[in-house]
C-alpha cells in the first residue's frame, strides 16, 4: 500500500530518559486508518532530538491488524522497526518485536521478528505505515 492509502490520526506525546543511554527522548503515539476509515494499526515512535539517526536510531513499534467491536488481540501483531544512518543513507530494518516492550502489550496477540515480517503482507503494511507516520505526522522531525 501506499502512503496515500493511509490516514494518521496523531494522539499523544511525551518526553522521558532514553532506556539505553539516559538522554532525553522523545516520544509520540497514534492510529493509523484506511481512507475508508477503517483503523489497521496503532504505532509508538521513539528518537532523540538533535541527534542525527547515525549516532542514536529512531524506533517504531507498531501493533497491525483488525480494531473495533468484536476484535481481539490473536487478530493483532507487533512489528517493530529501526530506523538509522549508515554509510550517510537512511534506512529502516525489521528488528524483533519481542525484545520491545510493545510485545508485552495486553493489545498484541503476538510479537513478530524479521524472519515472520519481510517476505509476507504484513511486510508491506508495516513499511507502508512508517511511511506515513514519517510523512503525516508532522511530530516526526528527525
Amino acid at each position: 500500500m501506499t502512503v496515500e492509502t493511509y490516514e494518521v490520526e496523531p494522539l499523544g506525546e511525551t518526553m522521558g530518559a532514553c532506556e539505553c543511554c539516559g538522554v532525553a527522548r522523545r516520544a509520540i503515539w497514534g492510529v493509523v486508518h484506511l481512507a475508508s476509515a477503517e483503523t489497521v494499526a496503532s504505532y509508538f515512535v521513539t528518537w532523540i532530538p538533535g541527534k542525527a539517526l547515525a549516532e542514536h536510531a529512531a524506533h517504531m513499534d507498531m501493533i497491525v491488524g483488525a480494531w473495533g467491536v468484536g476484535t481481539g488481540a490473536d487478530e493483532r501483531v507487533a512489528v517493530s522497526l529501526r530506523y538509522g544512518e549508515e554509510a550517510g543513507a537512511r534506512r529502516v530494518q525489521v528488528i524483533d518485536a519481542a525484545s520491545r516492550k510493545i510485545a508485552k502489550n495486553p493489545l498484541v496477540g503476538a510479537a513478530l521478528g524479521p524472519d515472520d515480517v519481510m517476505g509476507s503482507p504484513v511486510a508491506n503494511t508495516a513499511f507502508g505505515i512508517f511511511d506515513a507516520v514519517l510523512t503525516k505526522d508532522a511530530r516526526f522531525a528527525v
